[in-house]
């Protein structure tokens, strides 16, 4: 039974990712958790070593496609790789509870932005 649930989070994490421009944490993570039983700390670990192939695969399909900002990335990589470090060092003081409640909070406060937000 465990395999399957991970073939249905795997399969609605890459159509999502594939569909939306995600990588598919959000889906992944609360998958891994509330349906595998993994600890929050573990689920975010996992997630992120599946989203290195999903953004290879999606990256190929957008540079094909042109959708891809080469100045954007330049700008916006770095910043990110290392602030990525940093999170990643800081998340292992983060009590489980806490990083899961964090982690929800993200989910609605996104999607409420995404709902009602609007574009300048």
């Amino acid at each position: 039974m465990g395999i399957a649930i991970a073939l249905a989070i795997g399969l609605v994490a890459g159509f999502s990712g594939g569909m939306l421009g995600v990588g598919g944490g959000f889906i992944m993570i609360p998958g891994m958790v509330l349906l595998l039983g993994l600890e929050q700390h573990t689920a975010q670990g996992t997630a992120l070593v599946v989203v290195i192939g999903t953004a290879i695969v999606g990256v190929i399909t957008h540079y094909r496609q042109g959708t891809i900002s080469v100045r954007t990335v330049a700008w916006v990589a770095p910043v990110a790789m290392v602030f990525s470090l940093v999170a990643a060092w800081l998340v292992g003081f983060i009590p489980e509870e806490w990083l899961r409640r964090i982690f929800g909070l993200l989910l609605l406060l996104t999607g409420a932005g995404m709902l009602w937000g609007k574009r300048g």
